[in-house]
C-alpha cells in the first residue's frame, strides 16, 4: 500500500498567485471529506492525511482558471485577494476534488456551485462585476484606441439628398 507523507503546503505554485490556501479550503469542507478526496489508499495502520500534492494541483488549477478570467482586465499578480476571489477558488478546488474520485456521485449543491462560479468570473470578465480593489479603485483601461466611422450622412448636411430640393 502506498503511503502518503505529511508535506507542508507550498507558498506559491509556479507562475500562479494563491487565491485560496489549504487552510481556507478546511473551512469550507469537513478534514474527513478531504482524506475521502484526496486519498486513493487508505491504509488502516497508519492516521490518515490529507494529501496535500493533490490539494496544490486543483488550488493551481483553480488559480489559472481565475487569472484566465482576470488577465486583460486586472493587472496580474493582484496586491489583494479579494474574498470573493478566495470564495470561488475555494468553490473551484471543492469541485475539482469530487470530479477526480471515479466512484460516487457528484453532490448537487457541489455541481450548481462550481455552475454559479463560473458564471461570477464571467461576469468579471466581462464587467458585469467588478473588484472593487482597495489598491487601484478601478479597472486596468482597454489597450489601444478606439474609432469610429459613420458614412456619410444621406439625406441630411452638405449635399444630402433634402439640399436638393
Amino acid at each position: 500500500m502506498k503511503h502518503w507523507p505529511k508535506v507542508m503546503l507550498s507558498a506559491s505554485c509556479a507562475g500562479c498567485d494563491m487565491y485560496c490556501t489549504l487552510a481556507d479550503l478546511q473551512e469550507q469542507v469537513p478534514e474527513s471529506t478531504l482524506i475521502q478526496l484526496t486519498n486513493e489508499v487508505v491504509d488502516f495502520d497508519t492516521p490518515a492525511t490529507v494529501n496535500v500534492t493533490v490539494v496544490d494541483s486543483c488550488i493551481r488549477y483553480a488559480g489559472e482558471l481565475i487569472d484566465a478570467h482576470l488577465r486583460g482586465r486586472y493587472t496580474l499578480p493582484l496586491a489583494e485577494v479579494p474574498t470573493v476571489l478566495r470564495d470561488i477558488a475555494i468553490t473551484l478546488v471543492r469541485y475539482r476534488l469530487y470530479v477526480r474520485r471515479p466512484e460516487g456521485d457528484l453532490p448537487d449543491t457541489v455541481k450548481d456551485d462550481n455552475k454559479e462560479a463560473r458564471r461570477q468570473l464571467e461576469a468579471i470578465r466581462d464587467g458585469k462585476l467588478t473588484l472593487g480593489l482597495q489598491s487601484t479603485q478601478k479597472d486596468v483601461p482597454e489597450s489601444g484606441e478606439i474609432r469610429a466611422r459613420a458614412r456619410r450622412p444621406t439625406f441630411g448636411g452638405r449635399d444630402g439628398l433634402l439640399e436638393k430640393y
